[in-house]
């Protein structure tokens, strides 16, 4: 159920690893860690995370041109794909029959697709009069959500195979939104701009669209994922600082904080028991972290087997199994490279994706 904001990073392709499990120690680790691997030829990234390890992304050269995948545990990657004429996919969110939803660009446009096992991808269309369409989350109903956009503008959708894509609406004086995820229970979450800024918004087809404003102080923000409670996820953003916040119903947004050192945190992904995770800045760079009410903030480096070599930079997806997908790299010298930094746009080396599996303990 995640979004495309994930553009701190590029990717390569990475060889496959066993899961290295180790007995977990009363300060040990707390998580396996496997290389899930990539496709040929190029770099890649993962978006969203299945109720059994299945992870979605897209591998590729740089930003502009991928190729959308899924892998499953225990199979090779795969390929999904892309529409028609067009040179360039992503997959950003897969529900629990294995539905998968991205885009892919055509001669023409940018389209959302759904891709099945039986019938491939599948373009879904744009809102009436616009041209291009994403697909960014996908529920386990079918349900999918998006962003149209055309002459019109930017435009939040809602699609399903019944009733084709119809827009979320708009808030008074807003000009431009888009819909990042949606629960099991039809609420849909994303962002959406007016002449004062961006701000994360909750539609649900009862209410429609209202504003969860920013955390105090701050001057923007943005929805990125939300779970079956309705408990979202996602940044808020003031003069010299982003924060990771928690949304709840009944106590509004909360501040997760960031790691030692760092001005910025990001929330992805979140359970249905409230895990967190992301990415954040550090002393140490930008570091994956995992939050949780019992323990607050805290870095994932820190819960995965010492003798890994990986350095995680950020994650994107938490399932009910408590697995986590992440990204980061492989160094051979962590003594040199422990503070290696991964920042918006540019990063000191390759990065591939990783599933993280809790420990028995």
């Amino acid at each position: 159920m995640r979004t495309n904001n994930s553009n701190i990073l590029g990717f390569v392709i990475a060889s496959i690893l066993g899961a290295a499990v180790l007995p977990c120690a009363a300060q040990g680790p707390k998580y396996s860690i496997q290389d899930i691997g990539g496709l040929p030829g190029g770099s890649s990234v993962g978006r969203a995370l299945g109720p059994a390890g299945e992870t979605v992304g897209h591998s590729g050269f740089n930003h502009a041109e991928g190729e959308a995948f899924l892998w499953l545990p225990g199979q090779t990657i795969q390929s999904l794909g892309k529409l028609p004429g067009g040179d360039d996919s992503k997959a950003f969110g897969i529900n629990a029959l294995g539905q998968v939803v991205g885009y892919s660009n055509t001669r023409e446009s940018m389209r959302a697709f759904v891709w099945t096992r039986a019938g491939g991808m599948k373009d879904i269309g744009a809102l009436p009069g616009d041209v291009s369409s994403k697909a960014f989350g996908i529920n386990n109903a079918g349900q999918v959500v998006g962003s149209s956009s055309g002459r019109s503008g930017i435009r939040a959708f809602i699609w399903t195979s019944k009733n084709g894509m119809k827009s979320l609406g708009t808030l008074p004086g807003s000009h431009e939104s888009e819909a990042i995820a949606i629960n099991n229970a039809g609420q849909a979450i994303g962002r959406f701009s007016d002449a004062s800024g961006m701000y994360a918004f909750l539609w649900t087809a009862k209410n429609g669209m209202q504003s969860l404003g920013t955390l105090p102080g701050d001057s923007s923000s943005r929805a990125l994922a939300i779970n079956d409670s309705g408990q979202v996820v996602g940044a808020s953003t003031g003069t010299g600082r982003t924060r990771a916040f928690l949304y709840t119903p009944n106590e509004g947004m909360q501040d997760l904080g960031s790691l030692p050192g760092g001005e910025y945190s990001e929330a992805d992904a979140l359970s249905d028991a409230g895990q967190v995770v992301g990415a954040s800045g550090s002393a140490m760079g930008t570091r994956a972290f995992l939050w949780t009410h019992e323990d607050g903030i805290q870095d994932l480096n820190t819960l995965i087997p010492s003798g890994s070599g990986v350095i995680l930079a950020g994650a994107f997806g938490i399932n009910e199994r408590g697995q986590i997908t992440a990204f980061g790299d492989i160094h051979h010298d962590l003594e040199h490279d422990r503070k290696v930094v991964f920042d918006t746009g540019k990063h000191s080396g390759p990065t591939r994706v990783f599933l993280l599996t809790p420990l028995m303990h």
